[in-house]
This record gives C-alpha cells, sequence and structure tokens, in this order.
C-alpha cells in the first residue's frame, strides 16, 4: 500500500468513526459496479509483483454476509431504482435573461460598428501619397554633415 492509500484509508476511518451506524446508513448509497483506474504509481507496483516470484492468487471473490444480503433485499425491495431514458434540461429564469442580455449586446456591438464604419465613409478623406526626395545639393549638405559629426574626437 503506498501513502496516498494509508492517507485515505485514515481519512475515511476517521470519518466513519465521528459519523453513528444509524447516520452512515441513511446517507451513504451503495454503487452496483464501480470502476477504478490506476494511478502510474500503482501500474508500475503491479509490473514489478508480477515480474517477481513471488505467488499470487488468479482472482478473489468477496462475498457478501447474510446481513448484507438481507439489506439489499430490503433497500432494493423499499425503493426501487429508476432508470430515465433522456433528461431535459431547461434554462431557469436567470439564465435566460442573461442569454438575452448577451444577445443585445451583440446587435448593440454590430450596430455600433455599422454606424461606424458608415460615418467614417463620409467624413474620412483619402489624400493620394506624397512622395518627398531631397534634392543633389541637401543629399550633399547632409553628408558632409554627417562626416563632421563622425570626424569630431
Amino acid at each position: 500500500m503506498n501513502t496516498k492509500s494509508i492517507a485515505i484509508a485514515i481519512a475515511l476511518v476517521a470519518g466513519t468513526a465521528a459519523v453513528s451506524p444509524a447516520q452512515a446508513l441513511a446517507s451513504i448509497t451503495t454503487l452496483e459496479t464501480v470502476q477504478v483506474r490506476p494511478a502510474a504509481d500503482q501500474m508500475a507496483q503491479q509490473a514489478w509483483e508480477q515480474a517477481s516470484d513471488i505467488p499470487t492468487l488468479a482472482a478473489v471473490q468477496v462475498r457478501p454476509d447474510a446481513v448484507q444480503l438481507a439489506e439489499r433485499r430490503h433497500l432494493t425491495a423499499a425503493d426501487p431504482i429508476v432508470t430515465l431514458a433522456a433528461v431535459n434540461v431547461r434554462p431557469s429564469m436567470d439564465q435566460w435573461v442573461a442569454l438575452a442580455a448577451e444577445q443585445q449586446a451583440e446587435r448593440y456591438t454590430a450596430a455600433l460598428t455599422a454606424a461606424a464604419t458608415s460615418f467614417a465613409g463620409h467624413v474620412i478623406v483619402n489624400l493620394p501619397a506624397v512622395h518627398v526626395r531631397p534634392s543633389q545639393t541637401d543629399l550633399q549638405a547632409l553628408a558632409i554633415e554627417t562626416a563632421a559629426v563622425l570626424v569630431r574626437p
């Protein structure tokens, strides 16, 4: 048993010690089948055990005692389990209001974007691109000035 399993077992024992058996029976439900997926350390432990020369049992069967069988018969007779074929979940009024508000905000954003685009089309004027090229004398003056700055100590 690893430390995680021991810690869980101690927590379960401590939790059940604080609850009376009458309270525990009323709140604990029993499942017919449970699927448990092993953790990586448990799988490594299993591989190590299978590779070892320690003899192990192929299978173990646990049978309920007479008291457990009587309890099971009593529970199944008193409270039959009902299985639903389908479940319909309907939103609450708060969820409807939130959905309506979200859709209204989306419509408002779309309308505002359309209005801004329309307004911008009437206000914004596109100008032709202006190209500025220095003259030959401007380039010579810039070159002389740059050389003078680089030569200074």
